[in-house]
């Protein structure tokens, strides 16, 4: 089983790296450091963290299975991750090199993995967008923007993509915090995920 590691930090990905080929198991590992041989390499997963995913990966086609490796992420983020990125499974970093095994079988096997602390977190969370004011009136753009604001965009990147200036955006988002009744980027995320539900009829 072919496994690139793509980690924002180097060290880290030489000890996953140095770990997992203390194993038994038929790993071929490659790291970030290796790209150049990244074209002859075709892995089967890639192990990421959230800042390699925001930065963007290779190899993303929808063979190659993707392993978001958890740090301690809040839940918002958690859950901007898996709506913009393709993530087959979220694996905390106290989890032992057994649950590892587990985890890249069940997910070669076609299964979702994600530990049970960050499950039970992510159901408590969702317990928090239940009572998320599903009535903030917003207008069209706001709404745009909202979701923009949960896939991780920058002021500019949502300029760019409205085609509006920068100082339009942030006036936008300091009306939605006020409508929304919110402080931070991150506490828009459950609002983005109920306006990505498309209404009943």
């Amino acid at each position: 089983m072919k496994i690139l590691i793509n980690l924002g930090s180097s060290l880290l990905g030489e000890a996953l790296k140095e770990a997992l080929e203390r194993e038994q198991e038929e790993y071929q590992l490659l790291t970030v450091a290796d790209f150049s041989q990244i074209e002859v390499f075709f892995p089967d997963f890639i192990i990421a963290d959230c800042h390699s995913l925001r930065r963007g990966m290779p190899l993303t086609g929808s063979e190659v299975k993707v392993i978001l490796l958890d740090y301690g992420l809040g839940e918002d983020e958690i859950t901007s991750l898996l709506l913009t990125h393709k993530i087959d499974g979220v694996l905390s970093t106290h989890s032992d090199l057994s649950h590892f095994k587990k985890a890249v079988q069940a997910i070669n096997d076609g299964q979702v993995w994600l530990d049970n602390r960050k499950v039970k977190a992510l159901m408590q969370h969702a317990e928090s967008l239940r009572a998320t004011d599903a009535d903030v009136s917003l207008s069209k753009k706001e709404r745009e923007i909202v979701i923009l604001i949960s896939q991780g965009l920058m002021n500019r990147e949502i300029a760019d993509k409205l085609c509006s200036s920068e100082q339009t955006v942030k006036t936008h988002i300091s009306r939605i915090f006020r409508k929304a009744n919110v402080s931070r980027r991150s506490q828009l995320v459950p609002l983005a995920l109920k306006l990505m539900v498309p209404e009943s009829p």
